[in-house]
């Protein structure tokens, strides 16, 4: 036992070292690995490595862009990593959640989930780190107007660097703490601080020295030196159109920042023609790449720049976009406060489902032993009961297990294998859905099309269902865990949830997927209509050597124009 378990988290281990590896060049592939690494640890209860995963998974999913998803990963991640002891995943699980609330200009509850972060961090006894974290915590503070909080924070970073080495850190940190020092009118040590940061960029950090040239440049017309200013916003430029020329792809907020330093320092400076210009360029990049916070701050200059223009109209336009937008930044925040709430709930329900599940199975089991001297008896009816729950949950009747059932009995014996064998298939098929008990309703009753998340959800039933069916050790069982943890395999290996393919994928769960992707097809649900039997299996039949082993569509085919003879005429 202790051995298998050490292969899977050995294989769990090679899979989120894979997915690490390619995230930036691959983020799709990295996905994909890191789904697998999840769903092989949750099948064999390595919770650690699922709750590693779980953050790959949210990492990458943030790295995409997709927020809303990556916030509900990273609070899976912390629900399941909290089940155990403190480690580095947990922590930046948290500091995951806080960037998100961050960028959701959510301070308060950024600041929490970063707190959070740094304490369980330092828990874990690493330290090369904890600088990002609170870099992170500083940043949070300088948002919500905190500035002497945020440089205290900001200059413990730099001493918790300061033996670990990270220059790359400290140039972030430095030019924080110059833009702040800059705000306050404090533009000696504004530029102290922004020559020293751009110093570390340039051999440390090359993708931060546009910003930081733009940081000090206005530093610099604080203290009138417009040369040494222009001189700065030149050198931005330069390294801007070298990074772009040398194939590296400049991201949208570094453009963004140089050019509301140029539209800001120009109206400070009076040339209203030329912040304007330079503040409209800013605004379209800004509104084709949704950066909403530099947008913000975009339509509150440029309602300046054209009051000090004497266009009064447009400064109006500006200013009431800027309102507009302010209130969406507002909803958008306490919708994820919302969904913060709702997440945990329904996290709460899932763990509940699993122990009424659990609770559910081990009842129906110990009354049925009392009554049946044959292990698989009692066992079955009390499986079949669940697997029948599925299926009223999910608004059907139990006419799809038995069809299920049947058919893929049908098709083992057409194909020739042993009638022991395929009897044994004709029970063990009916439970290969009984993993959904454990599905909640908003997903499986869910009319329209299902999110990323959901799907991830819906997939999770193979790995319950083997989970729940492994715990009896006869051949049977034995038989129907395999069949529900392989009946979504394709043959050509783009199927779930270990991506098998061939004859690699188990024989049960072969025959199954053609018997269940049929009668699911033939069968009216919550989210489609009946189909005619000959549409049915046409589609099954165009399934061949992508979804479905072509012999075994075969024998499919052998089988339902057996059942109806007036079929074979009309699928030829």
């Amino acid at each position: 036992m202790q051995g298998s378990m050490a292969a899977e988290r050995s294989k769990v281990r090679t899979l989120l070292d894979d997915a690490a590896a390619c995230r930036v060049d691959d983020p799709l592939r990295a996905r994909k690995l890191a789904l697998d690494a999840r769903t092989l640890a949750r099948a064999s209860a390595l919770t650690d490595n699922e709750a590693e995963a779980l953050y790959a998974l949210a990492s990458i999913t943030h790295q995409r862009g997709h927020t809303d998803d990556a916030f509900a990963l990273a609070a899976e991640a912390v629900e399941v990593a909290s089940r155990g002891e403190p480690s580095l995943t947990l922590a930046w699980s948290h500091h995951l959640l806080g960037v998100v609330h961050y960028q959701a200009s959510n301070f308060a509850s950024a600041l929490e989930q970063s707190l959070a972060a740094l304490q369980v961090y330092r828990i874990t006894g690493h330290e090369l780190d904890e600088g990002k974290i609170l870099h992170t915590i500083a940043a949070v503070y300088q948002s919500m107007g905190d500035h002497d909080r945020a440089i205290a924070t900001y200059e413990n970073a730099l001493a918790i660097n300061e033996p670990l080495g990270r220059r790359d850190l400290d140039a972030m940190v430095l030019g924080n703490l110059a833009r702040i020092r800059g705000r306050r009118g404090e533009f000696l040590p504004a530029v102290s601080l922004g020559r020293r940061a751009v110093e570390l960029a340039r051999e440390h950090a090359p993708h931060l020295i546009g910003g930081l040239l733009a940081d000090l440049a206005e530093a610099y017309v604080g203290l009138a030196d417009h040369a040494s200013a222009t001189l700065c916003f030149a050198e931005a430029r330069a390294d801007w159109e070298y990074r772009v020329a040398d194939g590296h792809e400049l991201a949208p907020a570094e453009q963004l920042g140089i050019m509301v330093s140029e539209g800001r320092v120009a109206l400070r400076s009076g040339q209203t023609d030329e912040a304007i210009a330079s503040l409209a360029a800013a605004l379209d990049l800004a509104d084709r790449t949704d950066h909403r916070e530099l947008k913000l701050e975009i339509h509150d200059l440029m309602a300046m720049a054209y009051k000090q223009a004497e266009r009064f109209g447009e400064a109006l336009d500006h200013r009431e976009r800027h309102f507009a937008l302010h209130r969406e930044i507002f909803t958008d925040s306490a919708d994820l406060r919302l969904r913060t709430l709702q997440i945990a709930h329904d996290n709460q329900t899932a763990r509940h489902c699993a122990e009424i599940t659990r609770l559910q199975t081990t009842e129906l089991v110990g009354s049925f032993a009392a009554q049946h001297a044959d292990a698989d008896a009692y066992h079955l009816e009390a499986f079949e009961r669940l697997a029948s729950l599925a299926e009223f949950r999910g608004g059907n009747t139990t006419k799809h297990t038995d069809a299920v059932g049947d058919l893929s009995a049908e098709i083992a014996h057409a194909i020739g294998q042993p009638p022991a064998w395929c009897e044994r298939l004709r029970l063990a098929a009916r439970l290969h859905d009984v993993g959904k008990v454990a599905i909640s309703d908003a997903v499986l009753l869910k009319p329209g099309p299902l999110t990323m998340l959901e799907f991830d959800e819906v997939k999770q039933h193979t790995v319950l269902g083997r989970r729940l069916l492994s715990g009896v050790s006869t051949e049977l069982f034995s038989l129907a865990a395999e069949a529900a943890w392989a009946h979504h395999e394709w043959w050509d290996g783009s199927g779930y949830p270990n991506g098998l393919s061939g004859k690699a994928i188990p024989l049960s769960g072969r025959i199954v997927a053609v018997a269940d992707v049929y009668d699911s097809l033939a069968t009216r649900r919550v989210y489609k209509r009946e189909w005619s039997l000959a549409e049915a299996i046409r589609f099954v039949r165009s399934g061949a050597g992508a979804q479905f082993q072509p012999e075994l569509v075969d024998a499919f085919v052998q089988v339902m124009v057996a059942r109806e003879p007036s079929l074979e005429a009309e699928l030829a």
